[in-house]
């Protein structure tokens, strides 16, 4: 790996500055701020003025939001399992504008700035796009209109987030330093009283680090997203296709176009007071290059949140997604995640990917003040299908045994979490993990050490 460049003095001054910035915040919120859990901003708020500003015939809003991240990573980096010690320095700044006509119609643009420093790795280190790095890019930049004419119908048009099925279908990855599901797209909506349904169009952003992003990846996706009910239980169904013409889709029996069809739905009740729990399952038909898809994930959950002080949750949860059971059959057995959150739900480490998985999951969470939350995750990581790979938070394979004989036996993995609500603006989140090394690292040679990360993370924001 090479070494990045070394930044320009008035670029390092800036990143010193926002780190400043954020510290000062905390020390701030929790010296001068009595109440840091209200609902309502004080009054005396120095961004006060940028709220609700007159500006012909609507109003608009100043956002902000800057986040410091660093991470200490022991035996693995962003790109791979087995590498030297390494740690690294997030910086990412966001500036939105909010135009509201009314209750129903607004213009929302953001831009983005995310860079890193302290890091060994080079940005061509990154094939395609860099997680890290996307300098003073456009993030959104839409319109919506809900209610068009009274009617149950909406429309979202332009660059925009997508965010659907508990973050497993459509996610924003914003764990990562850039967050890199980006789309331009079109949404039509229909609101009904038992009902929500959209309809999308869309092709995603390709993160480039130095240029701004116009051009796209290779591929079309539509959707249709039905969710019904609105009290505390939910169910959705949803079926999402994607074309990619590219030519260059490697299968077993030959190089071809992809065409991915995915069918599923999810039962969700959302954590509060008492159970929640939520069933997820999918489908995949299609062809990739000249192979057949045959894919399938799932998804259980359950938890309960005890009615006494500190609030305490226990919960557990199993996700599977196939993997390929032959790698000569002409069937592409693994599951792939749709455009879903890949960071975070199967683990805070980021070393597996909701392909060719078995995720076995317990959780633990306490809140002694309204403030102030600690949890605990325990997973058991094995391959779904012993002949098929591990594949990285990326998406693509780290490790592949073909003959099968390396077994399925990945990991496991425990995750510690702080989470501290200092102000209404100034969140502090810090973590500690370790991975223990599965007998399948050892049976597939590079290193079968154990890893362990640690990381801060400061974000403030209006």
């Amino acid at each position: 790996m090479r070494s990045a460049p070394t930044p320009e003095s008035t670029a390092a001054a800036i990143r010193r500055g926002r780190i400043a910035l954020v510290f000062l915040a905390a020390i701030a919120a929790t010296a001068l701020n009595e109440d840091i859990c209200a609902e309502e901003p004080p009054p005396h708020a120095w961004y006060a003025p940028l709220k609700d500003i007159a500006l012909g015939p609507g109003k608009v809003d100043v956002q902000f939001s800057e986040r410091v991240r660093y991470e200490y990573l022991h035996n693995f980096s962003i790109l791979r399992y087995g590498e030297e010690d390494d740690d690294v320095l997030l910086l990412r700044t966001r500036l939105g504008l909010d135009y509201r006509l009314d209750d129903r119609t607004h213009v929302f643009v953001e831009a983005q700035d995310a860079r890193y420093t302290l890091n060994r790795l080079d940005v061509a280190d990154f094939p395609g796009s860099c997680s890290y790095l996307d300098q003073a890019d456009l993030r959104q930049a839409f319109v919506e209109i809900r209610r068009i004419g009274d009617s149950p119908l909406g429309l979202k048009a332009g660059r925009q987030i997508l965010l659907y099925g508990d973050r497993r279908v459509f996610a924003p990855a914003e764990w990562g330093n850039v967050g890199n599901y980006w789309w331009d797209a079109v949404k039509l909506s229909l609101d009904m009283p038992s009902a929500q349904i959209d309809v999308l169009y869309g092709q995603r952003v390709l993160s480039e680090p130095y240029d701004l992003n116009f051009d796209h990846y290779p591929w079309h996706v539509g959707a249709v997203y039905a969710r019904f009910g609105k009290g505390p239980t939910t169910f959705d169904a949803f079926y999402v296709i994607k074309h990619d013409w590219s030519g260059a889709c490697q299968g077993e029996s030959g190089t071809g176009d992809e065409t991915r069809h995915t069918l599923g739905f999810l039962i969700d009740r959302p954590a509060g007071d008492g159970w929640d729990y939520g069933l997820y399952g999918a489908g995949q038909l299609g062809k990739y290059g000249r192979d057949d898809i045959r894919a399938f994930g799932a998804i259980e959950r359950v938890g309960y949140t005890f009615d006494v002080p500190w609030k305490p949750r226990l919960g557990a949860e199993i996700s599977y997604a196939s993997g390929d059971r032959s790698p000569a059959d002409g069937v592409r057995g693994t599951f792939d995640g749709i455009f879903g959150a890949m960071d975070i739900p199967y683990g805070w480490m980021n070393v597996v990917s909701w392909k060719n998985l078995e995720d076995y999951a317990i959780t633990a969470s306490i809140q002694p003040t309204k403030s102030v939350r600690l949890s605990a995750e325990y997973h058991l990581f094995r391959l779904a299908e012993s002949r098929d790979a591990w594949y990285w938070i990326s998406g693509r394979p780290e490790r592949r045994d073909t003959g099968g004989g390396a077994g399925r036996d990945l990991g496991q993995e425990l995750d510690l979490i702080f989470r501290w609500q200092l102000g209404r603006e100034l969140e502090l989140l810090v973590g500690y993990s370790h991975f223990f090394a599965g007998a399948y690292l050892g049976r597939t040679g590079g290193s079968d050490e154990d890893a362990d990360w640690f990381f801060v993370q400061f974000t403030y924001s209006f």
